[in-house]
């Protein structure tokens, strides 16, 4: 008899701007079978503010992307459980953590206001419904779904389950300092700070997702070429490929970098360097003081950190403090599974002592934005 039958199990889902991650995990809480796929969202833009403007420019495309996504959802779960021979009534919760935009989507929420200044959005708490309710009667699961929180339009339910995820692993208390970065298609950064916690985003755009992950490269491995291309002069600091290689651009390490995406990759380095040092300004602390720095999701799995300060994305002094802590999305997600009071985690986050920060209102922001336009510094 398949071990898997007469067990209970739950289902995990980091539903991503590009990427969507599934886990099954038992009744002891051990991950036994994952799945992953592009989201299908993408035909309407490859990052939120696209999908934002499509979903308020014309009320047909929220219902298609809220529709295309509960297809492939439900293709996903049903062929894990039929590869693994797990009965659909052997599942008794699912749990989707988001960003912001994403989890508004699914629940069919007016998008309009999220889409400028101030950034306003229904989702608050973390939502709970009916399986059939989200996936339509037609879903062979019937369990409750629980669908993330947020603390703001730009720090999603997907970053406060990557909190909960790693205070969990490393025991982080009262007393730790930290950084945490979740580096995807949209970047967010949290400083954690004498009982504080100091958060904002900032748009790193496809260069370290999606456009890489189409040609099977990772971001980390398009540091490590970047920087050898530096070392070796074929790269200025600035960005610019040597005269002989304009038109033609240069492969390094197997990777083919033109103009175009040298220019993405600046411009994201940009926008996350100047995020760590103007958060870092903003709560008065000094890189030397903070104990450790999370680096969340494919990205930093393969991460040389001493080329990511070499080429001036990360400072120098957080060299012997990054802990590479995967998929933490995903990871809280399974936690929250695991022991619902941890929702708790997230629906209180926004009461507690917590200073949400956009970038783009601080007077230095472009100066630190424009001095960060190099890849040594």
């Amino acid at each position: 008899m398949n071990d898997y039958i007469n067990q209970r199990y739950k289902i995990a889902v980091d539903l991503g701007t590009t990427t969507i991650e599934l886990a099954v995990i038992d009744g002891e809480g051990t991950v036994i079978a994952t799945d992953y796929f592009l989201n299908p969202q993408k035909l309407y833009g490859k990052d939120v503010i696209n999908r934002i403007n499509a979903a308020t420019r014309d009320a047909l495309f929220a219902k298609i992307m809220k529709d295309m996504l509960v297809k492939s959802l439900k293709h996903s779960i049903m062929t894990i459980l039929s590869d693994k021979n797990i009965d659909y009534d052997g599942v008794d919760a699912i749990c989707i953590c988001g960003n912001t935009t994403m989890i508004s989507i699914l629940l069919e929420y007016d998008l309009e206001e999220l889409g400028y200044y101030p950034f306003n959005h229904k989702l608050k708490s973390s939502v709970i419904i009916d399986s059939k309710e989200l996936f339509n009667k037609d879903f062979p699961i019937n369990c409750q779904v629980i669908m993330s929180g947020c603390a703001s339009a730009f720090i999603g339910g997907d970053v406060l389950a990557g909190l909960l995820a790693i205070k969990n692993e490393y025991n982080i208390n009262s007393d730790t300092s930290f950084m945490f970065l979740d580096l995807g298609t949209n970047g967010e950064i949290v400083l954690y700070y004498n009982g504080k916690y100091y958060t904002t985003s900032c748009a790193c755009g496809p260069a370290f997702e999606s456009s890489i992950r189409c040609s099977n490269i990772y971001g980390s491995n398009l540091i490590d070429a970047i920087a050898m291309g530096i070392k070796s002069g074929k790269i200025s600091n600035s960005g610019i490929l040597s005269d002989n290689l304009i038109h033609s651009g240069i492969d390094i390490l197997g990777i083919h970098i033109s103009p175009e995406l040298l220019r993405d990759i600046l411009l994201a380095k940009s926008a996350i360097r100047t995020s760590i040092d103007l958060l870092l300004l903003e709560a008065n602390v000094n890189p030397m003081n903070v104990e450790a720095l999370y680096i969340a999701g494919g990205f930093g799995l393969h991460l040389n950190i001493d080329n990511a300060i070499y080429i001036g994305l990360i400072p120098d002094a957080f060299k012997n403090k990054l802990k590479v802590v995967g998929n933490t999305s995903l990871k809280g997600a399974i936690e929250i599974l695991k022991d619902h009071s941890n929702i708790n985690f997230i629906n209180d986050f926004r009461k507690g002592d917590v200073l949400l920060i956009q970038m783009a209102n601080l007077k230095n922001y472009q100066e630190h934005l424009l001095n960060n336009m190099y890849f040594k510094q």
